[in-house]
C-alpha cells in the first residue's frame, strides 16, 4: 500500500493533511496547523513511527 498524503485548507482558512489508501479512501484526517511547514513536520512525523508503533487495544 503506497497511500498519499495531501495537505489542504479546511472550512476556517487552517492547513490540514489527510493520508488516503490506494482506492482513494481516507485513513487519517490531521488536526488543524497554522503553516504549511508545520504541516509537513506532522506529516513527517507520521511518517517516522508509524511503522514501528505498536498496537494497543483498549477494548
Amino acid at each position: 500500500m503506497a497511500g498519499r498524503f495531501e495537505i489542504y485548507l479546511d472550512d476556517d482558512e487552517r492547513f490540514r493533511f489527510r493520508l488516503t489508501g490506494d482506492d482513494g479512501a481516507t485513513l487519517v484526517t490531521s488536526e488543524p496547523y497554522g503553516d504549511k511547514d508545520t504541516t509537513v513536520k506532522g506529516i513527517n512525523g507520521i511518517r517516522d513511527c508509524a511503522s514501528s508503533a505498536l498496537i494497543a487495544d483498549l477494548t
